[in-house]
C-alpha cells in the first residue's frame, strides 16, 4: 500500500474516532420520577450555597446539569462547564449535546441558578462535589444489574470522600 494512502486512511480513521465519540458505557434508561432522582435533584438544589461556595475555588472544574427543551419540544438534561455566576444567574457551556435538538444550537447559555438540576465540582485532588444524580445512576445501576462495571465503581468511589463529611 502506497504511504500516502494509509496515511490518509489513518486520518479518515482517527478523524471518525474524534468526531464520534461514543461514551464507554451506553446511557442508562431512568424514569425521571424514579424517586432516587428527585430526591437527588432536591440534594443538589439544598446544597446551591455549597456549590457556590466551591465554584470560587475551582471554577475550571465546575459542571452543572440544566433541564433543556429541544425544538423537538423534547426534555434533556444536559451537563454543561459552569462559566461565570452574576447574581441569580450562571453563563453555561453546554458540554453534553442535545440528542432530539436538529440544526445549530449555541452552546453558550444564560440560567437561572435555581434553575440547576445538578451540580458537581471535582478539586485538584479528583474528590467529587455534588453529582447526586450520578450517585443515584449507580444506586439504580446496581438494583438494575447487580453491580458496576469496575471503571464505574472506580467513579464512584471519588464521591464517597464527600458522602462521609455530609453526615
Amino acid at each position: 500500500m502506497k504511504p500516502a494512502i494509509a496515511l490518509l486512511i489513518i486520518a479518515a480513521y482517527l478523524f471518525y474516532r474524534l468526531y464520534y465519540a461514543r461514551p464507554d458505557f451506553p446511557p442508562l434508561p431512568t424514569d425521571p420520577d424514579d424517586p432516587l432522582l428527585k430526591e437527588a435533584r432536591d440534594k443538589a438544589r439544598e446544597s446551591l450555597p455549597q456549590m457556590l461556595d466551591l465554584y470560587k475555588s475551582f471554577p475550571e472544574q465546575s459542571l452543572v446539569k440544566i433541564k433543556f427543551i429541544s425544538n423537538s419540544d423534547q426534555v434533556e438534561y444536559l451537563w454543561g462547564e459552569l462559566k461565570e455566576v452574576q447574581g441569580n444567574k450562571a453563563k453555561v457551556f453546554l458540554v453534553t449535546p442535545p440528542v432530539s435538538h436538529s440544526g445549530k444550537l449555541d452552546r453558550n447559555m444564560e440560567v437561572d441558578i435555581d434553575k440547576f438540576e445538578d451540580w458537581q465540582i471535582t478539586d485538584t485532588e479528583g474528590n467529587k462535589y455534588g453529582g447526586y444524580s450520578q450517585r443515584a445512576m449507580f444506586k439504580i445501576a446496581r438494583q438494575k444489574y447487580g453491580k458496576l462495571p469496575r471503571k464505574l465503581a472506580k467513579v464512584e468511589a471519588l464521591y464517597k470522600a464527600e458522602s462521609r463529611r455530609e453526615k
